[in-house]
């Protein structure tokens, strides 16, 4: 790969990084090198106590968000503990799958 290519590429994700909201990093932060449930990503951020309740909806819509962006990702599923049907687990997206959504993201949509 081009090396100003890399380099453009690098600077428009760490100016994505840098402008998360502290919620989004919280969560990233949960998942570093972990596979979790959305259910179970706000269990961790209210234990951590970054929020004061462990209901999913403190945690959806910005994993949704870091989805969209391409912070995380999911390819597999368990089923919830808590429902008992199966839900999609969660994981930080690697860097070559951030290069290839980027990539993605040039490409016209036709």
């Amino acid at each position: 790969m081009n090396t100003i290519t890399f380099m453009t590429r690098y600077k428009s994700y760490k100016y994505m990084l840098d402008h998360l909201s502290e919620r989004h990093k919280q969560i990233l932060e949960i998942l570093k090198d972990k596979e979790m449930t959305t259910r179970e990503i706000a269990q961790e951020l209210y234990k951590r106590h970054y929020t004061n309740t462990a209901d999913v909806n403190n945690a959806r819509p910005r994993i949704t968000e870091l989805e969209d962006l391409g912070f995380v990702t999911t390819d597999k599923t368990k089923k919830c503990n808590v429902t008992n049907k199966e839900v999609a687990v969660y994981r930080e997206t690697t860097e070559t799958e951030k290069m290839i959504v980027q990539n993605m993201q040039h490409i016209p949509q036709i």
